[in-house]
């Protein structure tokens, strides 16, 4: 299960560290949001950094499910959990599809509303919670819960009209880097427990 002091040393260690990059860069004069641009609107050394952060924390969480998913099914290849965690990673996958490829900026700019695309994504999360709902349960699941809550905090940020600059990349990026944290913390516990479980059922 999970170990909620080492949530909130990662949680709090990430607010430091947001903090004291964001000190440095006022500072020199550089501009806070593009630590989380992405690299290609990069302007100088190390803007992009939080956004590819955010990035490799979901890419964690799938090759951690996805690990996983592989043992589980070499030690126990019938348990009911290998298809949970098969929909994790693909649960996953499909928001860290959404920030390699940026696809609620295209469609943005295709015409599609804001609203539409959160509105698509929060479809996709509730259904993984629905159908999942018994084996997450027995899982961390308020970590799951605040990870995929403050993703959505995120998304509406970004459509909120801000005129400080660094103010609305603060209210975008760190809730955003936060549910990275969050999200991959939960699968490392969700697979780690899974993984212990079926050792034991093994023996």
């Amino acid at each position: 299960m999970a170990n909620y002091r080492t949530v909130l040393l990662f949680n709090s260690l990430t607010l430091v560290l947001v903090g004291l990059v964001t000190g440095c860069l006022s500072l020199f004069g550089s501009s806070v949001k593009g630590l989380f641009l992405p690299p290609c609107s990069a302007t100088y050394p190390g803007a992009g950094f939080f956004f590819l952060g955010f990035q490799m924390l979901f890419y964690l969480s799938v090759m951690v499910c996805a690990f996983t998913l592989g043992l589980l099914k070499i030690l126990q290849p019938n348990r009911p959990e290998n298809r949970f965690i098969l929909y994790s990673a693909l649960f996953a996958g499909c928001f860290l599809f959404n920030e390699v490829f940026r696809t609620h900026v295209h469609l943005g700019r295709a015409g599609f509303p804001k609203v539409t695309i959160v509105i698509f994504y929060a479809v996709v999360a509730i259904a993984y919670g629905l159908v999942f709902r018994r084996q997450i349960k027995l899982t961390p699941y308020p970590l799951l819960l605040s990870g995929v809550g403050l993703l959505f905090v995120a998304f509406f940020a970004e459509a909120l009209p801000f005129k400080n600059e660094i103010v609305a990349s603060l209210l975008e990026g760190i809730p955003k880097l936060l549910s990275g944290i969050n999200i991959a913390l939960y699968f490392w516990f969700l697979c780690q427990g899974l993984i212990v479980r079926s050792l034991n059922l093994s023996k």
